[in-house]
């Protein structure tokens, strides 16, 4: 006799009918979750792409992460524009200081600007100095890409803090300057009171025209350079801008007793020009001379930014030594 199903296995009316109940209820209950779920959540906004500022030159807009950038001054704009980590693509005026840590492979373009050239690199931000002019030509530059200016006239910080601050790149400004204030108050308390005490001078000699100029010195026509910014900055004493017969602070050699009070010379410049000066009877005269008090900061530090300054600090430190020496 055949064996029939298993009693478990059999469906019944009532079963039945309890299994489509609880399927129907499943089903529904799906739906209803697919129905009233919670909501996907919206996709966020993309970031803008350009953040309007406003400079000298008016208010427009700039990229937010610019990625083709032009440094038209290697002294005022390159130095600043490294610093804030923007890709320099080329630049001009005249080669970067050995002190400026510029990637080989950006090339120097030229010394005046050519707009042909800087159009052909496609840079989408220009850094250039307000000056005008062949040198500068801030405002034929913006047909090209939007420009952020800088100021030979003002302090290289606060041509760093307004590139940061339109750049919206305050955090590495931040700590760029925090390590420069450092640098400084390491030399503030090795020298201790003989900063205060002791007038120095920061000198460029120009054979040619035997004429020294004091660079430590604010000047009318050339404003506030690093060799002047960084004494002050110390709490050094410098030459009185009265004693000059010229806006860029100069003197001739049959004037050096004017600034024979100076306790110590920096001469900035090359080698040959310190030998020059060295040797010049005039100038050898001078008390802080015959004392020794005298040293030399090669290279050209007559304009920069947060590079150079850090170089004409350590100047100034090498020069009190030798003041505390002689």
């Amino acid at each position: 006799m055949k064996a029939g199903p298993h009693p478990a296995t059999t469906p019944t009316r009532r079963g039945f009918l309890g299994m489509t109940a609880t399927l129907a209820a499943t089903g529904l209950l799906s739906a209803c979750s697919r129905e009233s779920g919670p909501e996907e959540p919206e996709k966020k906004a993309a970031a803008p792409t350009t953040r309007t500022v406003t400079t000298p030159l008016g208010s427009y807009a700039i990229p937010t992460d610019p990625r083709r950038v032009v440094a038209v001054d290697s002294r005022v704009d390159l130095e600043p524009a490294l610093a804030l980590g923007l890709p320099v693509i080329g630049y001009n005026h005249s080669k970067a200081r050995p002190w400026v840590p510029v990637d080989p492979g950006v090339p120097f373009l030229s010394d005046k600007p050519n707009l042909e050239q800087i159009l052909s690199l496609g840079p989408d931000l220009i850094v250039c100095c307000h000056a005008g002019g062949e040198w500068w030509p801030d405002d034929k530059l913006r047909s090209i890409a939007p420009v952020l200016t800088t100021d030979f006239m003002i302090h290289w910080r606060e041509n760093l803090t307004r590139l940061a601050t339109w750049l919206g790149r305050t955090d590495r400004l931040a700590k760029l300057t925090a390590d420069y204030d450092a640098r400084m108050a390491e030399i503030k308390n090795r020298h201790g009171d003989l900063i205060k005490a002791s007038k120095v001078a920061a000198i460029s000699y120009l054979p040619d025209e035997g004429q020294v100029y004091v660079s430590s010195t604010w000047s009318t026509d050339k404003g506030l350079l690093p060799t002047a910014a960084t004494l002050q900055e110390l709490g050094g004493t410098s030459p009185e801008a009265k004693l000059f017969s010229s806006a860029e602070n100069g003197l001739s050699m049959e004037q050096l007793d004017r600034i024979a009070d100076c306790r110590g010379f920096m001469i900035n410049g090359s080698q040959a020009d310190f030998d020059a000066l060295m040797s010049h009877p005039l100038w050898r005269r001078l008390p802080a001379v015959k004392r020794g008090a005298v040293t030399l900061l090669e290279g050209d530090v007559y304009y920069g930014s947060i590079y150079t300054a850090p170089k004409v600090a350590d100047g100034w430190d090498a020069l009190y030594t030798k003041v505390a020496a002689a």
